[in-house]
């Protein structure tokens, strides 16, 4: 051998032993790495911690909840065995039901759980990708994407998304230990039923876990599973609670009224354009999460046509398919995580038209796993076939998790409470007259009379027909004493619905503050035609009727009302006062002690006065 060879040997052999010590010390780094990102995740999500509840969902499913306020046998019981709000999630009611217990209806400990929980599901996103890819380094681009992701903020920092990050746990839970299961050469029937029922959990959280089963396929396509029977046959258990699950949903959302009707607004043709855009919506806010909003409403058709980027969808999504079957190289990945995407997604692009948005950020907090895991091979690849260009990349790397980064601390601040949600949401779009009303019911809630009127006449502006807005409008000005406005708005509102009974008594009650007593009795008289059985109607009725002096009349309305509730010790001091103007003393004697002995103070100058 040659000296020349030999020096170059030796060189070679320096730059070998170079290169394994690099590669030595970053895998030494690597679960340094790991702990950086899930701190990380915990500094971007840390405003979450300040939020209050906000007024969309939390009062349903926390601050109202009777559910979640019975820890008791019953109470479980009864979170297994009930719908509410639309769903059925009794793991996540009763996770609600804990924190209840221990910590009240303070905000932060819920805030806290949804972000612990967040941050653990970004831990089992490691642990999912380590056992799918050799590749450290996607493992870890993998989990920084899924935990920093301004995309994230809505199911993490919303309390009512605990179903969301709840259900996900369990998923990738049962994901986990199925790869370990088949990666086996004895399958244990134990371990199967662990996978069963971190499934069965993970339903119990949120019914989105209905699509698992095909999940399990994939993981068969990717791992190189022979297709047999017997494969079949063990997903046959999965796909059965699947359909017990899905059905048992779609229950609960139409006892709920969930189920939305389109077809009066979109044609077939048109839902098909719908159903590509929400699928392309998601995948770009993966590159350009900007603009975001806690709602998305349907688009405005203009001269019967949607705007332009709806019939585009289609096509980019064929272009995506074609590039899926031209790329042999990433052919796989590209199946594996756009299918995973997919069939995490496809129950929420309204395929079954669900609630009054199109798209909604929470909904790509499991789906985006699938794309991040593309993402990642494509970069993973780019990085190390580009070397010229390593330093750009990895200086662009550096600017997109900073940018994310900011993103998402940002995004967390808009959950902080329901104005400053809904006023995020109206500067996204002004159009959006369910904003407009929510924001008004937040200053509502906030005793602020003035703005909520103005919040609902912005949603009265954008939907004339809006009749919760004017209905809610008109109790704001009444709060301000400005009786006549409400009078108006609640005469609208029965104009939209003449059998909206809380309207009638209502805008009785303002007529009678006017001393309208004539037109408040005819509302009141209304308002018995639709709620018969009601006794503090019957008792504002023979109110009017004494004011008018018609105490003959007022009589058998406060007896009724009496009827109706026998503790109404003022319509017993008010039947008493009618009958003493009728001349009848010893009758009216007989209601004002009825009345004292109820701690009635009103009674007691009566009886001093005339019951000696």
């Amino acid at each position: 051998m040659s000296v020349s060879d030999k020096k170059a040997r030796k060189k070679d052999s320096k730059a070998a032993v170079k290169k394994n010590n690099a590669i030595g010390d970053a895998a030494k780094a690597y679960p340094y790495m790991l702990w950086g990102i899930l701190a990380l995740v915990f500094v971007v999500f840390i405003p979450a911690l300040t939020n209050d509840f906000v007024n969309w969902d939390d009062p349903k499913y926390v601050l109202d909840n009777t559910l979640i306020k019975d820890l008791s046998v019953k109470g479980i019981k009864a979170m297994f065995t009930s719908f509410y709000g639309g769903n059925y999630h009794p793991l996540t009611a009763l996770s609600n039901a804990i924190e209840f217990k221990l910590f009240g209806l303070n905000p932060k400990p819920f805030h806290f759980f949804n972000l612990l929980i967040h941050i653990v599901n970004a831990f089992l996103v490691f642990r999912l990708m380590r056992l799918l890819s050799k590749d450290m380094r996607i493992a870890l681009l993998v989990t920084l994407l899924f935990g920093i992701h301004p995309m994230r903020v809505e199911s993490v920092a919303w309390i009512s998304e605990r179903k969301d990050v709840l259900y996900t746990l369990f998923y990738l839970l049962a994901t986990i230990k199925y790869i370990q299961y088949q990666q086996k050469e004895k399958a244990v029937m134990k371990e199967y039923i662990v996978i069963f029922v971190l499934f069965l959990c993970s339903l119990l959280s949120k019914s989105a876990a209905v699509v698992f089963p095909l999940t399990l396929l994939l993981i068969d396509y990717y791992m190189d599973k022979k297709l047999s029977i017997s494969l079949f046959i063990k997903k046959i258990p999965f796909f059965i609670l699947s359909l017990i699950f899905g059905l048992v949903a779609l229950r609960s959302q139409g006892v709920d009224g969930a189920l939305s009707d389109l077809t009066t607004v979109f044609t077939y043709a048109d839902r098909i354009f719908l159903v590509s855009y929400s699928l392309v919506f998601y995948m770009i806010k993966l590159f350009l999460p900007f603009h975001l909003s806690a709602f998305h409403a349907y688009p405005d058709k203009t001269g019967g046509l949607l705007p332009w980027f709806y019939y585009a969808a289609p096509i980019i999504l064929g272009f995506l398919t074609l590039i899926t079957f031209k790329m042999k190289k990433f052919r796989k990945v590209l199946v594996v995580g756009f299918l995973f995407y997919l069939a995490n997604i496809i129950l929420v692009i309204q395929l079954v038209p669900i609630g009054q948005a199109l798209v909604s950020e929470r909904y790509s907090y499991m789906p985006y796993i699938g794309l991040f895991f593309i993402l990642a091979h494509v970069l993973i690849y780019l990085f190390d076939n580009y070397k010229n260009y390593k330093v750009y990349m990895q200086y662009a790397g550096i600017a997109c998790i900073l940018v994310f980064s900011v993103i998402t601390f940002g995004r967390n601040k808009v959950w902080k409470d329901g104005i400053i949600l809904w006023n995020d949401v109206i500067k996204k779009n002004a159009k959006v007259a369910f904003a407009y009303y929510n924001l008004g019911n937040a200053y509502k809630n906030k005793q602020d009379f003035q703005s909520a009127i103005n919040a609902y006449s912005g949603a009265v502006r954008v939907d004339s027909v809006y009749q919760m807005a004017y209905f809610n409008r008109a109790h704001a000005y009444a709060d301000i004493q400005q009786h006549q406005q409400a009078i108006e708005d609640y005469s609208k509102v029965v104009q939209l619905a003449p059998k909206h009974q809380e309207a009638y008594y209502n805008r009785a009650v303002s007529r009678a503050t006017l001393k309208q007593y004539d037109a408040a009795i005819e509302d009141y008289t209304r308002s018995l035609e639709l709620k018969p059985n009601d006794a503090a109607t019957y008792y504002s009725r023979g109110n009017m009727k004494a004011f008018k002096s018609f105490f003959e009349e007022a009589i058998p309305d406060y007896t009724k009302a009496i009827e109706l509730d026998p503790k109404l010790s003022d319509a017993y001091n008010n039947r008493g006062n009618c009958k003493l103007n009728l001349k009848r003393m010893q009758e009216a004697c007989e209601d004002w002690r009825i009345s004292l002995g109820m701690g009635n103070k009103n009674s007691v100058d009566m009886i001093n006065n005339y019951c000696k």
